[in-house]
């Protein structure tokens, strides 16, 4: 009777043991399956190309900085090309009124020169443009006034002329910021800050053959 009851506490014990190791590995499995997971998932997350993103606003300004997620700075880019087209187009306006004015006003005094009996022109291109004086009174009938109008006329079309070429030049570097602007952010776009600013203390102890046992404090600062 006694071996008997002997023997049903070994297989009772031996039972206990190999169902705790079957569930210990159970969990072990489970628990390495569930590490396993997440960096097969990471790696097949495309990564965020820099190359591409650069490209792309070299084709189409805007889309890099789309391809990066900044969706805002979208109208302001366009906002300042639509500006600058509206500069060049108004100072090219202006620069074409004043040159044609100068051209027909130099050619009317060299053929005044020539023959004083030269008609007024009909409907000339000096007219066209704003000014507060009349050209056919008696205060530019002589060469001195005829000069000083034809360089009044000469300096607004050289000053119409370097504002559109300015205008130009700056069309030009928004070109290249939106470029630099979509280059740089998509090198940051994968750059992680965590948010868990923590300073941890700890103490510390170590022992040298030279120096004995010393005991400190360790600081541990996570950003």
């Amino acid at each position: 009777m006694r071996t008997t009851l002997l023997l049903w506490m070994i297989l009772c014990v031996w039972g206990f043991g190999a169902l705790a190791a079957g569930v210990g590995r159970d969990t072990l499995d489970l628990r390495v399956e569930g590490d396993t997971v997440p960096p097969t998932e990471r790696a097949e997350k495309k990564p965020h190309s820099p190359h591409r993103a650069t490209i792309m606003a070299m084709v189409l300004p805007g889309s890099g900085q789309i391809y990066n997620g900044q969706w805002w700075k979208v109208p302001i880019l366009y906002g300042g090309v639509a500006a600058d087209i509206y500069g060049i187009t108004w100072n090219q306006k202006r620069y074409r009124e004043y040159r044609d004015a100068y051209i027909e006003w130099v050619q009317y005094t060299e053929a005044l020169a020539k023959n004083p009996d030269t008609p007024y022109p009909d409907n000339p291109a000096w007219d066209k443009i704003p000014k507060n004086f009349d050209l056919q009174s008696e205060r530019f009938q002589n060469d001195s006034m005829r000069k000083w109008f034809a360089d009044v006329l000469n300096n607004r079309k050289r000053n119409f002329k370097r504002n559109r070429d300015l205008c130009y030049i700056i069309m030009a570097a928004i070109y290249a910021v939106n470029i630099i602007d979509a280059t740089v952010y998509a090198h940051f776009y994968d750059f992680e800050i965590d948010d868990d600013l923590s300073l941890h203390v700890r103490p510390t102890s170590s022992y040298s053959p030279l120096s004995g046992g010393m005991v400190g404090l360790t600081l541990t600062l996570n950003f």
